[in-house]
């Protein structure tokens, strides 16, 4: 392990009054039932509502879940979830809101910077295109389609769930990756203000660049879930067509790669690589952003790391100079009335 996750190991645990552990709890049935009943549950809302497709149910599942989770566990009240989960749910849903601002109307939107860059990027074509041409059947959908799907989706709730993970099992260190997806969920809201710009599919309607096809509209309407369609629902101000500049999607798959990457075995570090990889080539085949938004995601994650550890690292500092710097009470001397004989 890194001296990172050496030195949050060493970080005071959760308190033994926060654990109201019952005999039930302990119970093979309770720490595999509730869950699994949760699980079955969400299956059969899936089945009969279709995908959540807003961030705000996507929250409502999650809690769920780490209700489920916690309470069969023990580990957790439910006083912790709230304390823990509240300002980060609070800050995504703000950044959702907040999100419809950077539409276009207070700066203009950029339409062939994005596209000169990635012909830059592509050795003269646009990677979008390349991929397309090459795999993508108008009208009949491969496996392949429906895999960068699968990509393109985890987005929505797969940060939560490491986060719900490192929550319940690597408490930790959660504080700290918290902070992370609130700092890049910010970092993305002030760029997508100040330079609006258009993915590739978005372009291709207008002409700047020649036909694209945005793939995850086709598979969507082709997946086998009801009201999946719902996902592109028009009317809502929380949609923001132009906010592609960077990729969050790219950002936050980067994100958790470069956060466990110190912190979790060698064996793990294929998979955590192929995830941020295999989400690039995804969002850039589906038509979903340029192969410059990707790299701006990844690299606004890296920065996100570098400026939650210093600003960690700076908070540890301070508390250390509080400490250090308290009065500490006289020790008792011989004679009993707390003085220290003069040297």
């Amino acid at each position: 392990m890194s001296d990172t996750a050496v030195a949050e190991a060493r970080a005071p645990q959760p308190a033994e009054g926060d654990r109201k552990e019952g005999r039930w709890r302990s119970h093979w049935a309770a720490r595999i039932g509730l869950p699994a009943l949760y699980l079955l549950a969400t299956a059969v809302a899936i089945d009969r509502i279709g995908l959540p497709y807003s961030q705000d149910w996507i929250f409502v599942w999650i809690v769920g879940l780490m209700l489920a989770f916690s309470i069969a566990d023990g580990q957790h009240t439910v006083r912790r979830l709230i304390k823990d989960w509240l300002p980060i749910i609070v800050a995504l849903l703000a950044y959702d809101l907040l999100r419809g601002v950077a539409d276009g109307n207070l700066f203009p939107i950029h339409w062939s910077a994005p596209v000169h860059a990635d012909k830059v990027l592509g050795l003269g074509q646009v990677p979008t295109i390349r991929l397309q041409d090459a795999l993508y059947t108008p009208g009949h959908l491969h496996f392949w389609d429906y895999a960068a799907f699968s990509f393109w989706f985890s987005h929505f709730f797969a940060t939560l769930l490491v986060a719900v993970g490192i929550w319940l099992y690597a408490y930790q260190w959660f504080h700290r990756f918290a902070a992370c997806i609130v700092v890049l969920a910010a970092m993305g809201l002030v760029t997508y203000v100040i330079f609006p710009a258009a993915p590739p599919w978005l372009a291709g309607d207008h002409g700047y660049i020649d036909h694209t096809y945005r793939i995850t509209h086709a598979v969507v309407n082709n997946l086998p879930v009801p009201k999946a369609g719902a996902m592109f629902q028009k009317g809502t101000d929380w949609g923001n067509d132009v906010a592609a500049v960077p990729s969050l999607h790219a950002g936050y798959t980067m994100l958790v790669c470069l956060f466990l990457w110190p912190r979790l075995d060698r064996r793990w570090r294929l998979l955590l690589v192929a995830y941020p990889i295999g989400m690039a080539l995804s969002l850039i085949y589906l038509g979903e952003h340029y192969l410059i938004d990707i790299l701006l995601g990844w690299a606004y994650a890296a920065a996100t790391i570098l400026i939650v550890n210093w600003g960690a690292a700076r908070w540890a500092e301070r508390r250390t100079q509080r400490i250090v710097g308290t009065p500490q009470p006289a020790a008792a001397g011989a004679n009993g009335r707390g003085r220290t004989p003069l040297s």
